[in-house]
């Protein structure tokens, strides 16, 4: 039964009362349906790819960019007190404490970083440094597959949307055009059988 309904339709299908706008929004809604099934996944595939070879490539960058070191404490860290207003420390378990550590090009560098309370002086942490032997934070934990499937999936739903919402736009247009020609008919018909 849904196939019969469906076959009756399709906009080459002629019928005695389908007017012209009828047919326009029959062959929009097929090319809608038929550009959704073809661009969808090729804008899948193109941002996956794409995204994928970013990920990827930025995660080879900071793998190359910056690297692990040895940073020796220079003091002790020693809990630090509540702030008078009684507010809690941010972070009760780390404190910042000055470290120094030899730079790639043989230079002493000093900066602070956050160790964890009661660490003593000369105890050995490790830290994050670009290729100048400056501070950095870590690489961040990438996941290429996974940001190339959210990526893809945000990319159809925006096509979809795209082709969805013009696909709307034209049936309001074709709608209101066929309202002002069904007001101009009934200004003809509509006189003849209220008998006004």
């Amino acid at each position: 039964m849904w196939d019969r309904r469906i076959v009756h339709r399709m906009p080459w299908r002629r019928a005695p009362l389908r007017r012209g706008s009828d047919r326009i929004q029959a062959w929009l809604t097929l090319a809608v349906i038929m550009a959704v099934l073809v661009v969808a996944p090729w804008v899948a595939w193109w941002t996956a790819s794409t995204t994928y070879g970013e990920v990827v490539r930025a995660s080879e960058w900071e793998a190359k960019h910056r690297h692990v070191v040895a940073a020796v404490l220079a003091l002790d860290a020693v809990a630090a007190r509540p702030p008078a207003g009684g507010e809690a420390l941010p972070d009760p378990e780390n404190v910042p404490a000055p470290v120094r550590w030899t730079g790639p090009d043989g230079t002493v560098r000093t900066d602070t970083v956050p160790v964890g309370v009661g660490t003593r002086a000369g105890s050995t942490v490790t830290v994050w440094v670009d290729e100048h032997g400056a501070l950095t934070s870590p690489p961040r934990t990438r996941h290429p597959t996974l940001d190339a499937s959210v990526s893809a999936t945000f990319a159809v739903a925006a096509v979809i949307a795209l082709l969805v919402g013009v696909r709307r736009v034209v049936v309001c247009r074709l709608d209101r055009r066929r309202l002002r020609s069904w007001e101009a008919e009934w200004q003809i018909v509509g006189p003849r059988w209220s008998r006004r």
